[in-house]
């Protein structure tokens, strides 16, 4: 698996897993796989996983985030990073090879 680069590049492709259903009710989303278990995600976590989709880098994900907010690239990065490991802790997200 690709990981951090000598250059800071992150190659990672994080891909939304199969079984993960995001439901929005009353204007709050809520994640599940078998309706068992539900987590209630926040925007911005919503907002990145709609982007895993196994074809962009970490990398392109954190450009695309600073674009669209007007931000940073290199501030956008550890916020991203935190999302992804949450995301990842919660199996909502795995890595996949390019």
């Amino acid at each position: 698996m690709l990981k951090h680069t000598d250059d800071g590049m992150d190659e990672r492709r994080p891909l939304k897993a199969k079984g993960l259903k995001v439901i929005d009710y009353i204007n709050t989303l809520y994640g599940t796989f078998d309706g068992s278990a539900i987590w209630e995600i926040d925007k911005s976590s919503f907002e990145v996983l709609k982007m895993c989709d196994g074809m962009r880098t970490v990398d392109q994900i954190a450009h695309e985030i600073a674009r669209k907010i007007n931000m940073n690239v290199e501030d956008v990065k550890p916020i991203l990073k935190d999302i992804l490991d949450e995301l990842e802790k919660l199996k909502f997200i795995e890595y996949v090879s390019s």
